[in-house]
């Protein structure tokens, strides 16, 4: 063989090697994945079904608070004295004595940094 073709067979080679290497390992993966599908269709299966029953409980739900809005609504049009549920507001007013109540704020605002303090750990 001479020199001219023996480069062109080191260059050929090279290039066919570079090209089906990848090929092959990209193959190789796919065949290896073809059993390691992320969600198996059994459990996509039960997972759809759970979706669409969520899905009719959250329509049947909304249904249900806009029938108690419109019975609401209906409720407000009807005049005070004629609607059974209204409890009367007491005639009398309570008075409070502002000195125990500036000792309960300092301790509530201590409480909510408290709580604050506790959700931003979790």
């Amino acid at each position: 063989m001479s020199g001219d073709a023996l480069i062109v067979a080191i260059v050929f080679g090279s290039i066919l090697g570079m090209i089906t290497i990848p090929m092959l390992i990209s193959l190789a993966k796919k065949w290896i994945e073809r059993n390691n599908s992320s969600i198996p269709e059994e459990q996509f299966n039960r997972l759809a079904r759970a979706f669409m029953e969520h899905k009719k409980d959250t329509q049947r739900r909304i249904q249900n608070l806009e029938a108690i809005i419109a019975d609401d609504d209906s409720m407000e049009n009807v005049p005070h004295e004629e609607s059974p549920n209204q409890i009367e507001a007491p005639k009398e007013s309570i008075e409070f004595d502002d000195s125990d109540n500036v000792s309960e704020e300092s301790e509530s605002t201590d409480n909510n940094k408290n709580n604050l303090r506790n959700m931003l750990r979790e």
